[in-house]
């Protein structure tokens, strides 16, 4: 009798697991950290460009030969397009983080995909070539979104280390969770706008000083998915 019953549910458990293995590729669609050997990290800026932060930013990069990915809101780059032409030039990149920092589970899959459409445009429209990367907002993200994402090339970006600067918790806090968490392939989520970023600015400056004595690189994140470590040959 418990035969009967395995061939009976089997199949389901059949397609059940067809289902598990076809969805895999959209989650990991989802780039939290790069696996690499390579003492090299990424530091993204969410929300900006703001002129007051993102000049200091780059300001602070520059002066420690680094480089970061910054996540723009289109209605921000439109106020301020030569921040983002400032950022291009200062050798960082620009991707998206949507033209009005939508919520997801209230305005859906396809909108999400409309509006960092309509940012990536933009940034394209001021000679700036932004990169095939997304940051949703509030780090919100569903099967269909990540799909839809993925159908156009692009690639859904979160964090392995995040700082809360945007809580403003303390210069000493947003440095000390960089220090303690950073590995080889992190993702470090700053904000330069949407709101007081003085702490940011002010702990850029001590982060990038303890990575260089760490002997890590700060770089954008198509270098750091780049230096990606090329799948191990099998042994015979």
């Amino acid at each position: 009798m418990n035969g009967w019953r395995w061939l009976v549910i089997s199949p389901f458990v059949l397609i059940a697991l067809a289902f598990v293995l076809a969805s895999q590729p959209v989650s990991q669609s989802i780039l939290t950290h790069v696996p690499i050997e390579k003492k090299a990290v990424a530091i993204t800026f969410d929300d900006g460009p703001s002129p007051k932060y993102t000049p200091l930013i780059l300001k602070t990069l520059s002066q420690y030969h680094a480089h970061a990915t910054f996540f723009v809101l289109g209605s921000e780059a439109q106020r301020y397009p030569d921040l983002v032409r400032a950022i291009s030039r200062q050798g960082s990149a620009v991707a998206s983080h949507g033209w009005q920092h939508l919520n997801l589970r209230r305005v859906g899959a396809s909108a999400l995909w409309l509006d960092a459409s309509k940012s990536q445009d933009y940034v394209r429209s001021l000679g700036v070539d932004p990169s095939p990367f997304y940051r949703p907002p509030y780090g919100l993200v569903s099967q269909p979104m990540l799909q839809i994402f993925a159908d156009h090339g692009y690639t859904v970006v979160l964090w392995s280390i995040d700082t809360r600067d945007w809580s403003r918790p303390g210069v000493a806090s947003i440095i000390n969770k960089v220090a303690t968490e950073v590995k080889p392939g992190s993702i470090i989520l700053l904000h330069d706008g949407g709101g007081n970023r003085s702490q940011t600015a002010t702990a850029l400056n001590a982060i990038l000083e303890q990575l260089t004595q760490m002997g890590y690189q700060a770089v954008t994140l198509p270098q750091l998915v780049q230096y990606r470590s090329a799948p191990h040959s099998a042994r015979v």
